[in-house]
């Protein structure tokens, strides 16, 4: 039988740390800050002891309480074998919002469906856990910029900025970055205005892709920090993000 493993990197860190980072949320708040479409990982265990990790996508939930997850891609016997009403499951989601992070939780399968459109219902327990990722706050931005690589350039969007990173997207069908590209994000002038910006360098951290588009997250070296801090100074709330003034 074919069993998927899924990389799992965890960065060092005090175990003090972690503890101060972890909360627990009701499952309401919690849901709240993943995304429909967003990636997550799944980790089943049979009645017998038996795992299996697989990554999957977040639908969203339904008014019965449940968490509804596209079937992943996987080959027929694994489908049959662990996907089954009442397996345990281990669930990892990660949250771009805000200060960034890992929403995880234990579920049950209650339903599996292969048709019309396939996918599974997990219950919902009363709380999750969720573990900060970053010690800043990321602000929800909606800017126009060009990421520079070293052989190609490419537009894209900056959809939240911090003094040390942020996440962008470009079109799915775009040529794809790789995990420790170094790039440089040039923000292009909004219209009428002739204010221009030092790029923003640095190398990418983690990536996802969907239907829509690919996204990036971003790590800023020392003078990336410098030119985003002056970037951040000169943006301005419009009711629902930071744009530029």
């Amino acid at each position: 039988m074919n069993i998927q493993a899924v990389a799992n990197q965890d960065k060092s860190s005090p175990l003090a740390e972690k503890e101060r980072n972890v909360s627990t949320l009701i499952s309401t708040d919690a849901l709240a800050m993943l995304e429909h479409g967003g990636e997550l990982t799944m980790g089943i265990t049979t009645p017998v002891g038996t795992t299996f990790r697989c990554k999957s996508t977040f639908i969203g939930t339904h008014s019965t309480n449940l968490v509804l997850v596209e079937l992943p891609k996987i080959s027929d016997d694994d489908l049959d074998f662990f996907f089954q009403s009442g397996f345990w499951t281990a669930v990892r989601a990660i949250s771009h919002r805000g200060e960034g992070a890992i929403v995880h939780f234990r579920s049950q399968i209650e339903h599996v469906f292969a048709e019309p459109v396939p996918m599974v219902a997990l219950t919902i327990p009363h709380t999750m856990q969720v573990t900060q990722l970053r010690k800043e706050p990321r602000y929800d931005v909606n800017l126009d910029a060009r990421v520079n690589a070293s052989t190609y350039k490419l537009d894209c969007q900056i959809r939240d900025l911090s003094k040390s990173g942020c996440c962008f997207i470009t079109a799915p069908l775009s040529r794809a970055f790789q995990i420790g590209d170094e790039i440089a994000l040039e923000i292009k002038p909004s219209m009428g205005k002739s204010n221009n910006f030092e790029p923003l360098f640095g190398k990418i951290c983690n990536l996802q892709s969907s239907l829509h588009y690919a996204r990036y997250g971003v790590q800023f070296d020392e003078a990336g920090t410098t030119n985003a801090k002056h970037l951040l100074a000169n943006l301005k709330f419009d009711g629902s993000k930071l744009t530029l003034r």
